[in-house]
């Protein structure tokens, strides 16, 4: 049976979809060896040269392979890997796409703080460069390309801004060149947006953040063609950026709510943004489905709803922003997005600061003033009544 008939959040619930009747566990059992034995010694060597994964766990698992099939199957790819964090991911892929000395990358300038450190510092240290540019500008990524660039690297939604970047036309220019588009899909997860459709060569995901979405399980993962994911796959077992069986089995339990926890975020979220919006202490709202925000009309096209994150800078700077969280009573102050539970956080004071990213931090775009808040499942009128509780105490 095709499984590509079906809706993603079939594809999500579902353990399978071959249409066969079976007696078989319709929850993927987790697999604990790390080794398995083979029928002989031969056999072990072929085993192992083909990649199998009932060799070694940081060579292949069956429970992470299963996580990593479903994470292809939501995400439209050939192949797909899953790791031990987000950021494993994103530095394994980056070090087996463009991770040899004298190579180039291109990248976004509103990306995830630490991915932004990986770039300009370890990565430089080995003789990568990477030009961070504004890739809302055709003309501009267009020109910073050069022969020995290996690859563009774009996050859209970004964090914390929530800018969105026109997927299509970056990878058109791309493909113009023969360089891979490398994408962070984190904050549309596989249910809002698939990359891949739109000419990304691979997607990478904190797989932490909406797709396991209870914030109990840290893992990553890399979705793409069979020669990309190769590639990335070989870097994974050299630097043992795997993921352990049983957050396997977590993030497959995540994964099967993906749909209805992200359409209830989606839903309160933009029912946030336009609440915030209409407050006068509010500078600006930064969400892609509030009308009239920052890219809009790319977010409605290659997007089917705005996501589970926000984010927005208060006039006051630093001081309201701080008086404010510290105000809220229902919405916990912690870092991290995608859960079920609501969570809030002022990114200067964590990854954005000075102390952070040095003189880079004045290049960002993001003020002391901004708050990113993650969305849950939550009541909606419990959210905005304890974000009234937040307003009310700058107002006294």
């Amino acid at each position: 049976m095709n499984s590509s008939r079906y809706g993603l959040q079939t594809k999500a619930t579902k353990t399978y979809t071959d249409g066969l009747r079976k007696q078989r566990p319709l929850s993927i059992p987790i697999q604990r060896a790390v080794i398995f034995e083979a029928e002989s010694s031969r056999q072990l060597g072929r085993d192992f040269r083909s990649g199998s994964d009932l060799v070694y766990q940081r060579f292949g698992h069956p429970t992470s392979r299963a996580a990593a099939e479903k994470i292809a199957l939501l995400e439209g790819a050939e192949v797909a890997l899953v790791f031990g964090s987000g950021m494993g991911a994103i530095s394994t892929a980056l070090l087996a796409l463009a991770g040899s000395a004298g190579a180039h990358i291109v990248a976004q300038r509103e990306i995830f703080a630490q991915t932004f450190t990986f770039l300009n510092e370890p990565l430089r240290e080995l003789g990568v460069e990477t030009t961070f540019v504004n890739v809302a500008d055709m003309a501009e990524l267009r020109s910073k390309i050069r022969p020995t660039t290996k690859l563009v690297y774009i996050e859209s939604p970004s964090n914390p801004l929530l800018r969105v970047v026109d997927i299509t036309a970056i990878c058109a220019i791309a493909r113009e060149q023969k360089i891979p588009v490398l994408i962070d899909g984190t904050f549309a997860s596989p249910y809002l947006q698939n990359p891949l459709a739109l000419g990304a060569s691979v997607v990478v995901h904190s797989a932490t953040k909406f797709l396991a979405g209870h914030s109990d399980v840290m893992c990553g993962a890399a979705a793409g063609s069979h020669e990309l994911i190769a590639k990335i796959g070989n870097m994974q077992k050299l630097l043992g950026t795997v993921l352990d069986p049983h957050a396997s089995w977590l993030l497959l339990r995540g994964i099967k709510s993906l749909g209805v926890r992200v359409q209830r975020q989606a839903d309160s979220a933009l029912a946030i943004a336009r609440f915030l919006k209409a407050q006068k202490e509010i500078e600006e709202v930064n969400y892609p489905y509030l009308e009239g925000s920052h890219n809009y009309e790319i977010a409605i096209k290659q997007m089917r709803g705005g996501g589970g994150v926000l984010s927005f800078q208060f006039k006051r700077g630093f001081e309201a922003a701080t008086k404010f969280v510290d105000a809220l009573q229902l919405i916990p102050v912690a870092t991290s997005l995608g859960g079920v539970e609501s969570v809030i956080e002022i990114p200067f004071d964590i990854d954005w600061g000075e102390d952070q990213l040095g003189a880079a931090a004045h290049n960002t775009g993001i003020s002391a003033g901004l708050i990113r808040l993650s969305v849950g499942i939550e009541d909606l009128a419990d959210l905005l009544d304890d974000l009234r509780r937040g307003l009310e105490a700058l107002r006294t």
